[in-house]
């Protein structure tokens, strides 16, 4: 091989590895992103009565990820790398229901599934949200089917469904304005179960 064709091979390699150098540079670093509740009012409430159990809370395999997902069409999803859960979506959906819940409902005893074993649950609250995403048309959704529930062999109490749908104030890259929605459809399910959990 001629010292040529070798400082050419060598000339490539160099250009080939600042180019990646330099498109690796140029990649957006990642935003993290988790759900909250709105700020509660400033007053001391005491938690009495029965201890109400709050899951536990299913969420479709699909949000199993980082990433935070919308949807282009009905079946196709879009995956956002630059726009991520800093924890899993799961928890933080828990804690942030739990959170309205508990504004929603003053002075009830809630625990987050899974609770301690010694607390004994007079009522549980179970959650299948099957749907949390923001769609092609700038609406997000929350669909869930819920229970509130009286441990025991004997409950048959019925299955609720809760279809929300909130509009998304911001264009499709304003993930800000993504999560304002999403925390707001979050509360909404939080205000009608506790409307559950107060009727009985």
């Amino acid at each position: 091989m001629s010292a040529r064709v070798s400082n050419a091979r060598i000339g490539v390699m160099v250009i080939l590895t600042a180019l990646l150098l330099g498109g690796c540079a140029h990649t957006p670093a990642p935003h993290y992103y988790v759900l909250s509740s709105a700020p509660s009012a400033a007053h001391e409430t005491v938690n009495s009565g029965p201890a109400i159990g709050l899951g536990p809370i299913t969420l479709p395999d699909y949000l199993d990820r980082p990433q935070i997902v919308s949807r282009a069409s009905d079946s196709r999803l879009v995956l956002s790398n630059e726009h991520r859960w800093a924890e899993p979506l799961n928890a933080s959906f828990g804690r942030a229901l739990l959170a309205n819940l508990e504004q929603a409902a003053p002075g009830q005893n809630i625990a987050l599934h899974p609770w301690r074993a010694s607390l004994a649950v007079a009522r549980q609250v179970r959650i299948d949200v099957t749907r949390f995403d923001r769609d092609v048309g700038g609406s997000f959704h929350l669909n869930a089917r819920w229970s509130v529930s009286t441990p025991g062999p004997d409950d048959t109490t019925p299955t609720r469904q809760s279809d929300i749908e909130v509009a998304v104030t911001g264009k499709d890259d304003d993930y800000d304005a993504l999560l304002i929605a999403a925390n707001a459809a979050v509360a909404q399910l939080a205000t009608t179960i506790a409307t559950q959990l107060q009727a009985r």
